[in-house]
C-alpha cells in the first residue's frame, strides 16, 4: 500500500517519517536496500524546499518523470543504475499503484 492511497497530499516530515521507518529493500534488485541514511539523503534530495511543505500526487508524479529524464541524460551506467534503483523504489514501495 503506498502513501497516496489513502490520503491526497503528505507533509514533507511524514514523507521523511514513512522513508525512515520502512525497510528500504529495492523492488528488482534481489535485495538490495538502502540503508536509513540513504533514505533520509534521498528525500531531502528528491523532495526539497521547492515543493513546499506538502508533496501531492502532481508533485510526486512530476518528480517521478524529472528521475526518468534524468536516467535518460546520464552518462554512466553506474549513475543510471542508481537513479533506476531510486525509481523503483520510490514508485512501486513508496508511492503506491495508483499514483
Amino acid at each position: 500500500m503506498g502513501i497516496f492511497d489513502k490520503k491526497r497530499s503528505i507533509s514533507r516530515e511524514e514523507l521523511k517519517s514513512v522513508l525512515g521507518k520502512d525497510r528500504g529493500i529495492i523492488p528488482g534488485t534481489g535485495g538490495k536496500k538502502y540503508s536509513e541514511r540513504e533514505r533520509q539523503e534521498m528525500s531531502r534530495k528528491l523532495f526539497g524546499s521547492e515543493y513546499g511543505s506538502e508533496i501531492d500526487k502532481n508533485d510526486w508524479r512530476k518528480r517521478m518523470r524529472k528521475l526518468d529524464s534524468e536516467k535518460r541524460e546520464a552518462k554512466t551506467s553506474g549513475e543510471k543504475r542508481s537513479i533506476e534503483g531510486n525509481i523503483r523504489y520510490l514508485k512501486e514501495k513508496i508511492g503506491g499503484k495508483r499514483v
